[in-house]
Order: structure tokens, then C-alpha cells, then sequence
């Protein structure tokens, strides 16, 4: 069996157990029916509305992260992830594998949320975001299957994961909710979704000169969880 035709047949597999637990398009639809909520509140919700907007797009990569890293953490609890070594590829390509889907349902729902929320981000901004999007979706799902050892841990693990890095936004929008004098988000700088805002946060004045440190701190993140899949996982 050649290389293409081992990686068809893994995809295959995938395609089988997607019908049967249909968790893909759930999520899909969650999604758009978040995206819809928000946008019929957009004017109860006056100058907090961008950061509500944001609060929804950062789901994005988050949901969809995520369900690759629940599928790798059955994987690995069943041990076939162990079997899939016997085919000639590396790790790294490996995960290209497993999260290419994530990743591309992902930039589709980057380029129409802001369509759906009714705001405005030029075409520079919707390439901006995608790439941290598409960052995000493997820290998010690299995070769930090199710490979690089942599915029971997994979905621990992503509630823990989901309040942890929704931190930046949600700090940031008590501080103008409440009017605070002191940003308290800014000590959650340390995580990707804290300069995902900064970068937000600029693209109205066409100002990206956040972009380049929060790809520093998404990579900073990334390749070590990488790492430790090699390691740990495959």
C-alpha cells in the first residue's frame, strides 16, 4: 500500500466514526448559533459589543481544537494511536493529518463570523486572525491529548483549558464594563489569547504591530507541545 493510499484509508476511518458520532457537525452548529445569538443582542450591548464579538470568535479555534484532541485521546487510551506508527511518517506530519480539517473548518468560520456579528475586519485582519485561529486549533488540541490519558480526562481538561484562556477577554471586558483604572488582563500575558486581543484590539486603526509578538507567544506555546507529543504520545 503506498504512502497516499495508507493515509486515505486512516481518513476513511475518521469519515466512519464522524457519521457515527455526529460531534463535528454539532459543534458546527453550536457555533453558528452562538455566532447568531450574539449578533441580535449587538445593540443591547453598545461599546462592549466588539469584546462580546471577540469572546465569540476566540470559541472558534477553542471548539474545534478540541474535538481532534478528544479523537487523539481515544486513541491513545485505545492504544491504536501506537499502531498508527507503523506507517512511514513523522509526527509532525502525523498531526498535520489529524488536525488539517480542524484547521480548515476553522479559517471557513473565521472569514463569515464577522459577517454574522455584523463587524467590520478588512481582509488583512481576516488573514491576521486566521493564522493565530489555526495556531490556536493545535495548542488546543496538542494541550488535551499530551495531558489527558482518556476521554473522561479530556473533557476535564477543556473545561479547565476553556476558563483558563478565556481569561485575557473576559478580565478585559469587567475592566470597561466597570470602568477600572488599573487593566488587570495585562498579567495574563503570558497566554496566546491575551495578545489574540491585542491584535483584535488594533485592527479598527489598521494597526498590526501586536501581530508579530502574539505569533511569538502562539509559536512559544506550540513548539513545545509538539515536543512533548513526540515524547509522550507518538
Amino acid at each position: 500500500m503506498s504512502f497516499v493510499k495508507k493515509f486515505m484509508s486512516i481518513y476513511k476511518t475518521d469519515l466512519k466514526l464522524l457519521r457515527r458520532d455526529p460531534m463535528l457537525l454539532y459543534s458546527v452548529a453550536m457555533t453558528l448559533v452562538l455566532l447568531l445569538v450574539v449578533r441580535y443582542f449587538k445593540g443591547r450591548m453598545g461599546m462592549l459589543y466588539p469584546l462580546v464579538a471577540l469572546l465569540m470568535l476566540i470559541f472558534i479555534p477553542m471548539i474545534f481544537g478540541m474535538i481532534p484532541g478528544f479523537m487523539m485521546a481515544d486513541e491513545k487510551e485505545d492504544k491504536t494511536i501506537q499502531a498508527l506508527q507503523v506507517i512511514p511518517i513523522s509526527s509532525e506530519a502525523f498531526l498535520t493529518y489529524r488536525l488539517t480539517w480542524a484547521s480548515l473548518i476553522t479559517v471557513v468560520l473565521t472569514a463569515i463570523a464577522p459577517k454574522i456579528l455584523d463587524i467590520e475586519v478588512p481582509q488583512k485582519g481576516i488573514l491576521v486572525l486566521t493564522a493565530l485561529f489555526v495556531l490556536e486549533v493545535w495548542i488546543y488540541g496538542l494541550l488535551i491529548v499530551v495531558f489527558a490519558e482518556s476521554r473522561m480526562q479530556a473533557l476535564t481538561i477543556s473545561k479547565i483549558l476553556g476558563w483558563f484562556l478565556m481569561l485575557p477577554p473576559v478580565i478585559k471586558l469587567v475592566v470597561l464594563w466597570r470602568n477600572l483604572s488599573t487593566d488587570w488582563s495585562k498579567f495574563t500575558a503570558f497566554l496566546p489569547t491575551y495578545w489574540l486581543y491585542k491584535v483584535f484590539e488594533g485592527i479598527p486603526f489598521n494597526d498590526y504591530n501586536d501581530f508579530p509578538m502574539a505569533l511569538a507567544v502562539h509559536l512559544a506555546w506550540l513548539l513545545p507541545l509538539v515536543l512533548l507529543f513526540k515524547r509522550k504520545v507518538l
